[in-house]
Order: structure tokens, then sequence, then C-alpha cells
């Protein structure tokens, strides 16, 4: 009876132990909060760091959502060669910039040609403790789904790093460096396979208001969940940070 006792204690640890360490995992990836939105809803966000590189602190961070323009989508899990204004209608202007400077005190927007926010950056003056979590504000505005479309859901999956030090783009993998958490879509910030967080993006979903936007009827009821990740292209002009007219990260 003892050892069965015993047995069945370690068994409990170890259960304990592995549940621990996926939410640790899962707690030390930097996030957006809140992970879901509602269509049709504004919402107050905030990217969500949570450690830095090693024991280096973060000194900045930059940011990029997909533009839409020429997005990889997919649909189930399946390659999709559509665009994104299948699903939501107005995605272009969806993200909007807050000032603040509670974190780093400078900041600003990366746009497209049309004035779109397509990506955010920050640094200067202030660093972020490396067992410190810091919070960095932004809206996403209200977000509607073509309710022609069967998307039930919508994954944006984000381009992000946290800046530890300023290096080249050949010395960013050196683990003191910068913590990325990008999709792997054959850029320049992709990362390294097998690295830490490789091809884990930052990610936030949309949710379509089934009530006031019911799928149609041809969708058989099930809808669909979409993934748009900003392609290579994309990631490797607008990660960069550009301060005056100049590119201060990573070094030139």
């Amino acid at each position: 009876m003892q050892t069965t006792s015993r047995l069945l204690i370690q068994h409990l640890l170890a259960v304990i132990l592995l549940i621990a360490g996926f939410f640790q995992q899962a707690i030390a990836h930097t996030v957006i909060e809140p992970p879901k939105i509602a269509e049709g809803k504004p919402s107050n966000n905030h990217i969500v760091i949570t450690h830095g590189c090693g024991e280096s602190p973060v000194i900045g961070h930059s940011i990029v959502f997909p533009d839409g323009a020429d997005s990889t989508i997919t649909v189930d899990g399946n390659p999709h060669n559509g665009l994104i204004d299948e699903f939501l209608l107005n995605w272009g202007g969806a993200i909007q910039f807050i000032q603040d400077r509670s974190l780093f005190s400078e900041q600003d927007r990366k746009t497209d040609a049309n004035g779109n926010t397509t990506g955010l950056w920050f640094g200067g003056g202030r660093t972020l403790a490396p067992y410190a979590w810091g919070r960095i504000p932004f809206v996403s505005s209200a977000i509607l789904f073509n309710d022609a479309s069967c998307a039930k859901s919508v994954i944006i999956n984000i381009a992000a790093a946290d800046i530890c030090r300023i290096t080249g783009i050949g010395n960013m993998n050196n683990g003191d460096a910068v913590n990325f958490w990008t999709p792997a879509v054959g850029s320049k910030y992709d990362g390294l396979p097998g690295g830490h967080a490789y091809d884990l993006p930052v990610t936030f979903t949309v949710n379509r208001n089934l009530k006031t936007n019911p799928l149609p009827e041809s969708c058989g009821g099930t809808g669909q969940q979409v993934s748009v990740s900003p392609s290579a292209e994309q990631v490797d002009r607008d990660m960069p940070i550009i301060f005056n007219g100049a590119q201060v990260w990573p070094r030139p």
C-alpha cells in the first residue's frame, strides 16, 4: 500500500512539474494582451515583453503587423492565394499607435504607402530589466469580417523583436543581442532553426460575431480558421528601426 501511495505521489508530482514547465514556457513568450478580440469592437491592447536576452536587459522593441498586401494566408492550415480582404474588410487601418513613454523614451509607427500602420518601434533612454515584464500599449479598431466569407476566426501572426544589444544583421543570433518572435517566412529576421523561439510569432485572434454576422449557409455551419503572416519582403522592409532618417537597428 505504501509503495502504491509513493508511486501515485511521484506520478502526481511529475504531472505538476510537466504542467508548470508548459506554463513557464507560455508566460515567457512575448505576447499581446488580450490575445483574442471580438469583431466590431475596438480593443485596448498591450505588447507584453516577459524577459530579456539571458542576463541582458531589453533596450528596444520592433514589431511588424501583416499589411495584407502580399501576406501569407492559410485557411484551415492550407495555403490560400487570395487577399486578406476576402476575410477582413478593414484590416489595413486597424492598428492605431499610442504615444506612451512609460517604458521607452523614443517611439514611432511604421506605415505603408497609404499611411496605414504596419509596425511599431520603441527604444532609447531606458532599459527593461531582464527579469521584469514590460507593457507597450496600442489600439486595434473595430475590425469587420467579410459577411460572404466562411471565416470564423482570423489569427494575426506578428513578427517582433526584443532588442538587447545593437548589432549588425549578421550578429543578431548570439543569444544576448535579440529575442526574435517571428514567423519563419524566409526573412532576415527568422532566427535560427532549432534556436530560441524559432517560428514562434506573437499572435492575436479576431473572432467573428456569429450573432450579428452569421456564417453563410454554404459554409456548412462549421466555419474556417484563417491565419495571416507578413511576407518575408515586408518583414525585411518594416523590421528595422529608423530614427531621424537613419537606420539605428540593426546596425547598417
